[in-house]
Formats: C-alpha cells, sequence, structure tokens
C-alpha cells in the first residue's frame, strides 16, 4: 500500500512539474516495428520499443499521440496501459495497443508519435517520443516477418552447405473480420545465371489472427555454390506481400593444399606428403591422391576420410620406386562432386654410378681414371671413397667429397705403388647420407723395373750393303776394337814372362810348379799352451743365490 501511494505522487509528479531548464527532450525510444491498418478496420498488436535514451527511469508516462500525414481524427490509439517502471537503458518493452482507422483514409505510408514523460533515477523529468511507422493496406493479409535458419545447425549463421536443409517459417496475419484465402509461393534462383533452381507454394484458408506457413529448401550436391536470391510472396485477392533475401551457399570446405617434405629424394628412400583441409563442416568425404609422370600414372592413392571442422592434416607416403619429374595430383569428393584440389610436384634422383675404371702401372706409378655419370638433371653432392692394397698392406685410403654435375665426369689419380706386385683397388660412391650408390673393385699386376742387356749385332760376312744409314760401319768398328783388345793382352803377357829375373813368375810357371807350404816358425811350446775354459752351468742360474757356484776367479801374472 505504501509503494503504491509513493508510485501514485511519483507519476502525479512527473505530469505535473512543467518543463525546466534541467528536462530535456529527445526521441529517446526506438521500435522496428510496422504498423499495418486496414482502412474501416480495428485491430489489437503490440509494440516493441527500445530505450536508447542512456537513462535508467524509475517511471515513464504515456502521455498522448499524434500522426504524420493523416487527416485529424482519423486515426484512434489507446495503449492497453499507460505507465512503465523501472525502464533500463538499453532495455525493451512491449507497449500493446488498440487501433482503429476511419475507412476513407487511401492506401500509403504514414507516421504514429507517442509521447511519454520519464523520470530519471538521479530526479531529472524527461519527455521521450517514439515514433512508428503506419502502412495503410487494402490486403487484410500481412506478412509480418520471414524466420531462415539451417535445420541441421540451428544454432548457426544463415550459411548453408551442399546437402543441407534451410527452414524458411513465414508468419502471417489476417488482420481483417473475415477468413481470407492465401497462396504463399517460395522461389530460389542463381543471381550468376538467373535460373530457378527451387519453387514451391501452398494454399490455405487464414482465418482472422496470425498463422505460419513453413517450407524447406533441400540444398543439393549438384548445386554450384555461390549466391542466391530467396523470395516469399503472399496473394490474397486485395492484394499481396513480398519479402526477399540473398543467400549464400557453399560447400564448407574451405581450403585444401598438398605439399611435399623434399622436392627431390633418391630413388627408392622414403617421401612424405601432407594433405590439409580447412573445413566448416564435420563431413565423410573421399580423399584421391595420384602421382603422375610425362602425364601416365604410375601410382594412384584412395581413402574415406571424416573431416572435421577447422584445420585437418592427412600424411602421405609418396611412390619413389620411378625416376624423373613427378607430378602429385590431390583432390577431395563428395560422391561424383569435386570439392577441392591442389597440386605439387618433386623429383625422384637416379643413382649416379661409374661408368668405367681403368688403371695403368707407369713404372712405379699406378694412374687410374675414373668415370662418373650423373644421370640427373640437378647436381650431386658425392662422397667419393677409394681404398688400394698391395703386398698384404694397405698403401692407400682415403675419401673426398665431390659435386658431379649432369653428365659424365672424369677424375684422375695417381699411387706410387710397388713393383713385382698384385695391388688391388676398392672404389666407392656414397651419398651424403651414407647410400651406397654403386661399388667398383679390381686388380692388377705390377711389374718389375726392366734390367738393362747388353747388345750384339751380328757381322754381316757376306759383304751386302746394309741399308739405312750407317749402322754396318759400327758394327765393324767395334769388332776390330775387340781384336785388337785381345792381341794386347796376348803380348803383354809374353812381355812380362820374359822378366822372370826379376821375381815376376808367369802363369805358365807356377802351372808347372808344385805348391811348397812354408814351414812354421819355431816357437816354444808354452807360448802355444791355452787355458780351458770354465764349464757353464746352466741349472746353476736357476739355483737360489746361496746355493749357486761361484765362478773361479782368474789369476794375472805378475810382470817382471
Amino acid at each position: 500500500m505504501k509503494k503504491a501511494v509513493i508510485l501514485s505522487v511519483i507519476i502525479v509528479s512527473v505530469l505535473l512539474i512543467p518543463h525546466v531548464s534541467s528536462a530535456s527532450q529527445s526521441p529517446g525510444l526506438k521500435t522496428s516495428d510496422v504498423l499495418i491498418l486496414l482502412p474501416g478496420e480495428e485491430t489489437s498488436d503490440t509494440i516493441s520499443a527500445l530505450n536508447l535514451a542512456g537513462l535508467n527511469f524509475t517511471a515513464v508516462v504515456y502521455t498522448g499521440y499524434s500522426t504524420g500525414g493523416l487527416p485529424v481524427g482519423s486515426l484512434n490509439f489507446t495503449p492497453a496501459y499507460t505507465i512503465f517502471k523501472d525502464w533500463k537503458a538499453g532495455e525493451v518493452q512491449e507497449i500493446p495497443f488498440n487501433v482503429s482507422l476511419s475507412p476513407e483514409v487511401s492506401p500509403g505510408i504514414y507516421t504514429l508519435i507517442l509521447n511519454f514523460r520519464a523520470m530519471a533515477e538521479d530526479g531529472s523529468i524527461h519527455t521521450l517520443s517514439l515514433e512508428v511507422p503506419v502502412r495503410v493496406s487494402l490486403n487484410p493479409v500481412v506478412l509480418k516477418s520471414v524466420e531462415l535458419r539451417v535445420l541441421e545447425r540451428p544454432k548457426s549463421g544463415l550459411n548453408p552447405f551442399n546437402g543441407e536443409t534451410l527452414l524458411v517459417i513465414a508468419h502471417v496475419k489476417n488482420i481483417g473480420r473475415h477468413p481470407e484465402g492465401v497462396l504463399v509461393s517460395l522461389n530460389l534462383t542463381s543471381l550468376e545465371s538467373g535460373a530457378a533452381v527451387f519453387q514451391n507454394s501452398t494454399n490455405l484458408v487464414m482465418p482472422p489472427g496470425p498463422g505460419d506457413v513453413e517450407f524447406r529448401v533441400p540444398f543439393g550436391w549438384d548445386w554450384p555454390s555461390g549466391k542466391y536470391n530467396l523470395s516469399l510472396t503472399v496473394e490474397s485477392l486485395r492484394g499481396s506481400e513480398g519479402f526477399w533475401k540473398v543467400i549464400g551457399l557453399s560447400t564448407g570446405i574451405d581450403y585444401m593444399n598438398v605439399s611435399i617434405a623434399h622436392d627431390s629424394v633418391i630413388k627408392g628412400k622414403p617421401l612424405k606428403g601432407y594433405a590439409t583441409i580447412i573445413s566448416e563442416r564435420s563431413i565423410d568425404l573421399n580423399l584421391s591422391v595420384s602421382a603422375l609422370k610425362e602425364g601416365s600414372e604410375i601410382w594412384s592413392y584412395k581413402n574415406p576420410l571424416l573431416i572435421k571442422p577447422g584445420t585437418n592434416v592427412f600424411e602421405l607416403n609418396l611412390p619413389t620406386n620411378v625416376s624423373g619429374e613427378i607430378t602429385l595430383k590431390a583432390s577431395i569428393s563428395y560422391g561424383r562432386r569435386v570439392l577441392a584440389s591442389s597440386t605439387a610436384e618433386y623429383t625422384v634422383l637416379e643413382y649416379p654410378y661409374f661408368e668405367k675404371i681403368s688403371a695403368s702401372p707407369r713404372g712405379d706409378t699406378l694412374q687410374v681414371n675414373v668415370s662418373i655419370v650423373n644421370p640427373n638433371s640437378l647436381p650431386f653432392d658425392l662422397r667419393l671413397y677409394y681404398n688400394m692394397s698391395g703386398g698384404n698392406a694397405i698403401l692407400y685410403s682415403d675419401s673426398e667429397s665431390i659435386v658431379v654435375d649432369p653428365g659424365e665426369e672424369e677424375k684422375e689419380f695417381e699411387f706410387k705403388v710397388p713393383r713385382n706386385t698384385t695391388v688391388s683397388y676398392t672404389f666407392l660412391l656414397l651419398g651424403e647420407d651414407g647410400t651406397e650408390f654403386d661399388r667398383r673393385s679390381g686388380s692388377l699386376f705390377v711389374p718389375p723395373a726392366a734390367q738393362p742387356s747388353p747388345s750384339s749385332s751380328p757381322v754381316n760376312t757376306s759383304g751386302e750393303a746394309v741399308e739405312g744409314g750407317g749402322g754396318g760401319n759400327d758394327e765393324k768398328a767395334v769388332l776390330v776394337a775387340g781384336l785388337i783388345f785381345i792381341i794386347a793382352v796376348i803380348l803383354a803377357g809374353l812381355f812380362l814372362g820374359s822378366r822372370g829375373e826379376e821375381g815376376y813368375v808367369s802363369p805358365w810357371e807356377r802351372a808347372r810348379k808344385p805348391r811348397t807350404k812354408p814351414k812354421p816358425k819355431r816357437r816354444s811350446p808354452l807360448g802355444r799352451f791355452k787355458r780351458p775354459k770354465l764349464p757353464k752351468f746352466i741349472e746353476n742360474r736357476e739355483l737360489p743365490r746361496k746355493f749357486r757356484r761361484r765362478p773361479v776367479a782368474k789369476t794375472r801374472k805378475k810382470k817382471k
């Protein structure tokens, strides 16, 4: 009772307080509703009003209305109640009302202005107004609103995907006093081609009051992605009303990309690929991947996948058994429709190999020529190992890093090796990761050094001329010089033999005289005596020291 008295005092104060400097006048309230009226008819409805004054009002009092464009007295507006309590800033309150329109009003658009006085929490008084559009129509069937939502995702926005269903609900009201026959039609056309992709309609008899008409639009997988215009028409015998909206259709797959771990790989080595798919929906799709060389398919892969909202990454094992430039094509599909695709390229490299290895001895040096072939179109980083042994010993063992350009490349090595032995060699090609590409081994015998031998030429006794320079004259000179040397030796022997009186004995005389042994000089027998050596006992060293036999000390003769 006490609260009612206080509220009555506030309301009276709001109504009686005149405009003062502290008071302000502002529209303050706003609505999105449109008041649809029939000439000569009366209707009841509600208006949703939003507080945009930025103030919290303890009480808002309706004070009256005015019209814009309508004849004076042609519209009668009566609210169900005139006092609205505790109207917060940004809050919406319903204003129920009853309204009637004179029969002489022509169809058209007019304005109804509702006036209010409000008291804020700080005690200030404000004058508020609410402008309501008024449409005067001869058609009693009114399309109040249209509700659109995706049936499978009711809480998501209006972005249907292929395979989903769009639910369309038309909220219709018969504002007349009698039932009306109504035709409601729905059409969906492509904005790109202008072709109609969906059409549906329904007939019904609407009694006075509200009613709903529902349509379901299935977006097939054969519909291309793009924008579509949805139009809905409500027709009666006295007029029609319509609604249209542009709807975007997509597959829900935003992005697909296929990537490869390495641009190039050695033949036979594993290679990973990755298919990345970004999706807005959960759906079962098929992933198809194929590898082509020069337009011919060499490998293919197909697998069903469950795609979830967000980023999906799938790992692929790519083929590396065929060398050359490989083109990778990947796609995802639903049924026969390809939703997204991507391509990538990689190179499978052939193994470099030894074309030939030749070794040839040159004196005490072994020369080895190595021919390496790189069959690829890219330079190759290699490690060349070589080992050489001979005479049960390793002569050389080393390695070096080389870069082999496309094609054939030769390298030359020289090794100092021992003569008159068999030398074995091994050459090995390795990749950077230790992969063995090729191996060649061989052996050869290194001959000994050539021995110099005297050369003799046959004597030409026939007296014929020998063609070809002075070779015959040289042989004759050598022969004459030999004969002269032999004669000189004989003469020298004869000369020395004739000098016997001088103590010289010729070889012939020595051969005739028997050899006589010279007589030894007479010496004292004591001088030839030798003291016997002390016997050596080997086992003496194995006895303990105190049991060992001591050697006899040698005595020296005293000098006189």
